[in-house]
């Protein structure tokens, strides 16, 4: 059994693209959880609002002008992150999932107003997050969704970018926040709850995380996921799961009246593209342009290949050898028997054909296919349990088309340039109300 340790609570032991496999080397897990233990009495013992003033502390300091953490965020084009942290945004997550009463994670709390009994959520536990590597941001917002219901916290990276979770949690370590008495309170509060480590998919060390675990916490793709989900657990183990899904656009024919509203709705749609790297789950691939508007489905494509090329030069590419071979073949096809606009290399393109139908298959590297429709609710025939965020540049006729859209299995109808946004719910659930036990007295 081999467990890389790549992150111990104090102190990282990787660079954020080093090898895991050249992290020490733990051949047992119990160390570690008996570790994460003690660190999760500290939590325990502490106000949920110093946890929360920790993390806001963390985004304001992360958007600094000259921070290192700051500069690590705009490298790897998730400034959403520092934005996530701050302590307006984790107070309403925390009090939605928590029934609207977030001191419920620090004690028993009314039930409800003309009620004699009292409600609490007490944590799970011990914590076992598998985090997908093409989108480093998840495993902080896993981390911190988990501290702040006061878990412990045993993360473990994929080989991809295994160094940036490390990175941000070394980096959390040292925040420091004075509440308002005076005291100051500083990040290791926090991370003496997380350990981030690596093992390889067919080692034994696998199997025996999965079965400590009180809550299975699963990011990835559909082979990843289920490969985790078939990991032998104890009874009761709870399952969190976010799975492969894929998202679009739809830009109604009231957002095409003249080429100034056209074209804020396409910066906003290439906003969602370049966000993530178009790696996450609620990143769109198709856009759905619906005919009737003063502007077709073929003119907005054109606009958003402008647009999506502003927006791709801000932000560095990260394409593999096989998207770009894929991309490559695309632009061949759409050159022939539809229209392409498209960088000289492979930073971004956008597809269009009168004839195309049904969602895109994704091809990721900020690539777009605009696909035409007679009338929005249309789209609702091709979402299923498997579409997860539908951005919608619609008027009146927004919250019609959502119902359509999640009734068939969508799960969020943004506005669009506010598809990357994590909020809750998501996927259709309040993780952190996953992560705690309701308790009664």
């Amino acid at each position: 059994m081999k467990i890389f340790v790549l992150f111990d609570g104090r102190t990282r032991h990787i660079e954020p693209d080093g090898d895991p496999e050249n992290c020490p080397l733990e051949t047992s897990p119990d160390r570690l959880v008996n570790e994460l233990k003690a660190g999760q009495e500290r939590l325990r013992a502490t106000p949920v609002d110093d946890l929360i003033g920790l993390c806001d502390a963390a985004g304001r300091a992360w958007t600094q002008p000259g921070n290192e953490v700051a500069r690590m965020v705009g490298g790897l084009a998730i400034g959403f992150l520092p934005l996530w942290l701050r302590r307006a945004n984790l107070e309403t997550l925390l009090a939605q999932a928590l029934r609207g009463d977030s001191g419920a994670i620090d004690g028993f709390v009314p039930l409800a107003p003309s009620s004699k009994r009292q409600h609490r959520a007490q944590p799970r536990g011990l914590l076992v997050h598998w985090v997908a590597g093409n989108v480093p941001l998840l495993g902080m917002i896993s981390v911190i969704q988990g501290l702040l219901t006061k878990n412990a916290n045993l993360v473990k990276v994929s080989r991809q970018n295994a160094g940036v979770l490390p990175y941000f949690l070394a980096a959390l370590a040292q925040v420091r926040y004075r509440r308002p008495d005076g005291k100051e309170v500083d990040g290791t509060l926090l991370t003496d709850a997380v350990r981030a480590i690596y093992v390889d998919r067919e080692d034994s060390a696998a199997a025996a995380l999965s079965t400590l675990a009180d809550v299975r916490v699963a990011w990835g793709g559909r082979e990843a996921v289920e490969a985790i989900m078939n990991l032998p657990r104890r009874f009761g183990t709870e399952d969190i799961v976010f799975g492969p899904k894929t998202s679009f656009v739809v830009v109604g024919a009231e957002k095409l009246a003249g080429e100034t509203e056209a074209r804020k709705a396409a910066t906003l749609v290439a906003r969602d593209a370049v966000a993530l790297g178009q790696r996450g789950c609620n990143s769109p691939h198709t856009i759905f342009v619906e005919r009737g508007g003063a502007l077709t489905p073929e003119a907005f494509a054109s606009l958003l290949g402008e647009e999506l090329g502003r927006a791709a030069r801000q932000v560095p590419p990260d394409v593999a050898p096989q998207e770009a071979f894929q991309i490559l073949s695309w632009r061949a096809e759409y050159d022939m028997r539809g229209q392409a606009w498209y960088s000289d290399g492979v930073r971004w393109s956008v597809f269009y054909s009168d004839e195309d139908r049904g969602l895109a298959t994704p091809c990721y590297g900020r690539t777009l296919f605009v696909r035409p429709v007679d009338d929005v609710f249309e789209v609702a025939a091709h979402c299923s349990i498997n579409t997860q965020t539908a951005g919608l540049a619609l008027g009146e006729r927004r919250l019609k088309l959502a119902e359509a859209l999640t009734a068939r299995g969508v799960e969020r109808c943004p506005e669009v340039g506010q598809m990357s946004l994590y909020e809750v719910p998501w996927d259709g659930m309040y993780p952190m109300d996953r992560m705690v036990r309701w308790v009664s007295a």
